[in-house]
């Protein structure tokens, strides 16, 4: 078995609170974006929405994506611990869903005809809550871990 080695546990740990870190960042960002969303959405007003707002919805979803998808990358890129091989391979696969399921609800938003296709925003808001929670309990079990 090869040796614990501290240095890449340290790196690890700091690449997994950078990925922490940033997913919340976005998350807080595209937070108002996904509530007037999705307000309007359950209120049936979603034509009601300015144009150029109901886009920049839109944009604000792509980002938020495409920072899920570079956090994933990072995630499926770092090497953890030995001891931690198992519940980072989960870790990484659940957050590549993650970033998938919110590519979904941005497909569902659509520009062209001022629409939100019903289907994959509800799949997609369902699949985010799933892979969020599997997200947390691998992040719980890596820092109960003992390094």
């Amino acid at each position: 078995m090869p040796k614990f080695n501290p240095k890449q546990a340290q790196i690890y740990i700091q690449t997994l609170q950078n990925v922490l870190t940033n997913r919340e960042d976005t998350a807080t960002r595209v937070s108002p974006f996904f509530t007037k969303l999705d307000d309007a959405k359950e209120a049936g007003q979603i034509a009601d929405i300015p144009a150029a707002e109901f886009a920049e919805i839109k944009a604000e979803f792509e980002d938020a994506v495409a920072n899920y998808k570079a956090n994933a990358a990072q995630l499926n890129a770092a090497s953890a611990p030995v001891r931690l091989l198992g519940v980072h391979k989960s870790l990484a696969t659940a957050y590549t869903k993650y970033a998938e399921a919110t590519q979904l609800m941005a497909d569902a938003v659509v520009v062209a005809d001022q629409s939100v296709d019903a289907d994959k925003y509800a799949q997609s808001e369902e699949e985010q809550g799933i892979y969020l929670e599997k997200i947390h309990a691998a992040v719980a079990k890596i820092m109960n871990a003992n390094l």
